[in-house]
């Protein structure tokens, strides 16, 4: 079978970025995979179909495909703390969220590696903060303030001291910005308060993107609809997705596995971990027992922000049916990259997690682009791998 229309949606992650950076990345990374797959793909402009809603056309010799931006970067922006009063106030909710609770036990019983990620932001910080104190008084021990009354000297040390460890923690702020410490730091947060329902309009958005999702899985002239979810989007997809599964009766349009969802660098854990998050489990476990839905689960064990190749069911105390839930798989990285470009890659976690939306060096089973716009159905591409 031959896709001749397909319907894309894709979610991103965490990123304050808009549809913009998307659009220009899809672009730049399909160009250079068509040395690879061989697939031709001209990336239309961008469009804007909605507020939250961007699209842009696909088209091969054999394929078009409405590629669909459901964008929640307002959200995103509104949760990203800049300062350091903002920046303590995430802290706050995490230490309570993931250490006084004893929640940290659960992650580590998931996932060790990804435990041992989550502690990298309180790291940074308290050596950060702690480092900076204790230079800005190891400096003002060398001012030459001898010739000055007592209250004077005190009064400059203090003075000059303040103004060294402000100027130290601007320091750590930028490096933890270069390094994504407070990125991270941020995410947790985040899920966090999505688990206890402090996310004003997040329930909205979803809705919205459960809205687009319908009226593409109704549409008979789509051969497959495909939704594709990043990072902190695995989570957005959830109640999204199961919104629209639940509006939508069985059957013809869920007929030959046409409605397939893609998660890649899956964090689903960080809000299902939650004891609070009870509707998004329900949400979960409805995704995870719908056998009309195709989920393939990525993630890599390389990933340092995801948790690679954990059910996201059944980590959390969820069952799930024979027929349903999602293929753990991983994309192989090391087999699509030269040895020598892959060795640098690897030294920027950052880059390892957004590899997924990335051009490769090799074909291999793994491939964004011919899941977006290739000829053959999703499915039909998977089984043809060895």
């Amino acid at each position: 079978m031959t896709v001749k229309q397909r319907q894309v949606f894709y979610i991103h992650g965490f990123d304050p970025r808009g549809a913009g950076h998307y659009h220009r990345l899809y672009s730049t990374q399909s160009a250079q995979q068509a040395a690879v797959n061989g697939l031709d793909i001209a990336v239309s402009r961008r469009h804007r179909r909605s507020a939250h809603c961007h699209h842009w056309q696909l088209s091969t010799p054999h394929t078009q495909t409405d590629y669909c931006y459901l964008g929640w970067d307002d959200l995103v922006r509104q949760h990203w703390s800049k300062d350091w009063r903002q920046i303590i106030s995430d802290l706050y909710v995490v230490m309570l969220a993931y250490l006084a609770s004893g929640n940290v036990f659960t992650f580590a019983r998931a996932s060790y590696k990804q435990m041992m990620t989550g502690f990298y932001p309180l790291i940074y910080i308290l050596l950060g903060v702690s480092g900076s104190a204790t230079l800005s008084c190891f400096i003002t021990t060398l001012l030459p303030l001898t010739a000055l009354p007592d209250a004077g000297q005190y009064s400059l040390q203090l003075l000059a001291g303040m103004l060294v460890f402000g100027l130290c923690l601007q320091g750590v702020k930028k490096l933890g910005d270069r390094l994504a410490v407070f990125w991270l730091l941020r995410i947790y947060a985040f899920s966090a308060r999505w688990a206890d329902d402090k996310i004003p309009h997040l329930n909205e958005r979803t809705e919205h993107f459960a809205d687009h999702i319908i009226k593409a899985i109704q549409n008979p002239d789509n051969d497959e609809v495909v939704i594709i979810a990043h990072s902190v989007g695995t989570m957005m997809v959830v109640p999204a997705l199961a919104r629209a599964l639940a509006a939508l009766p069985d059957g013809h349009v869920f007929a030959n596995q046409r409605v397939v969802l893609i998660t890649l660098g899956q964090c689903i854990p960080l809000v299902s971990f939650q004891p609070g998050a009870h509707e998004f489990r329900a949400a979960l476990a409805q995704l995870g027992q719908d056998p009309r839905l195709l989920w393939l689960d990525y993630t890599a064990p390389t990933d340092g922000a995801c948790f690679p190749l954990l059910d996201p069911l059944t980590s959390c105390g969820l069952t799930r049916t024979p027929h349903a839930g999602p293929r753990l798989l991983s994309p192989r990285f090391f087999t699509l990259y030269h040895p020598a470009r892959y060795k640098k890659l690897r030294r920027s976690w950052y880059t390892m997690h957004f590899l997924y939306l990335m051009a490769t060096d090799k074909a291999g089973p793994y491939d964004f682009f011919a899941f977006t716009a290739g000829p053959r159905p999703v499915a039909r591409h998977i089984e043809d791998q060895p």
